[in-house]
């Protein structure tokens, strides 16, 4: 059983320049969607900062950053200097904002060289942006980061008082924004509730001053949730995606997954009760059964704790991993799917007929959440626009 129809992937592999089969689809009319849907709960005046670090949360940062220019996004956001480079490189001409702590501070030179915005946290970080500002002959702008409760990156409310006062009319920088990240507007309402207390307090003081600004804290969750914290500005990542930023997808939010993961038969084998798959012996068949191996495997951000438990999608039908998940291949058990031939199609995330695998089920296998999911599927895992 180990010929069947591969013809149909020899045109796609010689459309996009690749050989293996598998690879990820990237609807960008589903991306588009996510966003109106998003701009649709929003205030006409609170603008969007899309959050595209880590490749667009692994679904192709450059296309994604394009879509967002072409409707009208105000910002995006990265995690580090190399990011937004590599997004001035490709010819993305828009905001960018750092929304990671620049380490050494003398870094801020090159993130002023690429017309990239920092994210400054500390007093330090605002007296080296004024002296770089003054060498520079310029008005560097940036955003203060507040920690209201993440215990991650920004300067401490009181601080931030404090430091407003100082930095208030200076020449040399500008605080184009003020923001902070919510720890929990996924699960804890009172503890999001205080954050924006805080956060809110330091944006008052520095209101009261004259300073104009923008400022924002809603990621995904709390957009979604708290509308009277949309403020001037938030910041979607994973709903963009068609992700939930929640464990159980709410099914009354519209949002359209974005990323298919895809690959192909590429051997069949017939095998006896008692035959072992796999490493270790960690499946052992309790009858006859066919066997699939797919080209794809842990190296390309397909985990091996899915091994046993997982299932794909082979004409429309569910199919359990069996077997450890090696590096570079998986097999799973055809048994059941009428017809079953080399070539075949296969979703690991997707849809086919009434059937889909999304990655909010895969992190359920996991115990993680989608956002590690998405990110782990490797760059050698070719990504396609659709």
């Amino acid at each position: 059983m180990n010929e069947g129809r591969i013809s149909s992937w020899k045109c796609r592999c010689d459309e996009t320049a690749f050989y293996r089969p598998t690879w990820a689809e990237i609807d960008n009319k589903a991306f588009v969607h996510n966003l109106a849907y998003i701009k649709s709960r929003l205030h006409t005046k609170t603008k969007i900062l899309a959050v595209v670090k880590a490749n667009a949360y692994g679904h192709m940062v450059v296309p994604i950053a394009r879509q967002c220019e072409k409707a009208g996004v105000a910002m995006l956001g990265v995690a580090s200097i190399e990011e937004g480079i590599y997004l001035r490189e490709h010819g993305i001409k828009m905001p960018i904002l750092i929304l990671g702590s620049i380490y050494p501070l003398d870094n801020l030179s090159v993130v002023a060289k690429h017309k990239l915005i920092p994210s400054i946290s500390s007093a330090q970080g605002v007296i080296e942006l004024i002296r770089l500002g003054a060498r520079l002959k310029k008005t560097m702008p940036f955003h203060l980061k507040v920690d209201t409760g993440m215990g991650r990156i920004g300067i401490m409310p009181q601080s931030a008082q404090a430091l407003l006062k100082k930095i208030h009319g200076r020449k040399e920088i500008l605080m184009a924004g003020m923001y902070t990240h919510f720890s929990s507007a996924d699960s804890n309402r009172a503890y999001t509730q205080m954050q924006f207390s805080k956060f809110m307090e330091v944006v008052k003081a520095a209101r009261k001053l004259g300073m104009n600004f923008t400022a924002h804290c809603a990621n995904s969750a709390a957009l979604l949730k708290y509308p009277q914290m949309h403020l001037d500005m938030v910041r979607p990542g994973i709903a963009l995606y068609g992700l939930s930023p929640w464990q159980k997808r709410d099914k009354k939010m519209d949002l359209r997954p974005v990323l298919a993961w895809k690959t192909a038969v590429v051997f069949l084998k017939n095998v006896k009760k008692g035959t072992a798959i796999s490493y270790g012996r960690a499946y052992i068949a309790k009858k006859p059964m066919t066997i699939a191996t797919l080209p794809v495997g842990y190296a390309d951000g397909y985990s091996r704790l899915l091994s046993n438990k997982a299932d794909v999608l082979v004409r429309g039908r569910r199919c359990r991993v069996i077997g450890l998940v090696t590096m570079d291949m998986l097999m799973v058990d055809v048994t059941r799917v009428p017809g079953a031939a080399i070539g075949d199609e296969v979703a690991l995330v997707g849809a086919q007929g009434k059937e889909r695998i999304r990655i909010e089920d895969l992190a359920a296998h996991l115990g993680t959440i989608s956002y590690e999911v998405a990110c782990a599927i490797s760059h050698r895992v070719p990504r396609i626009e659709i």
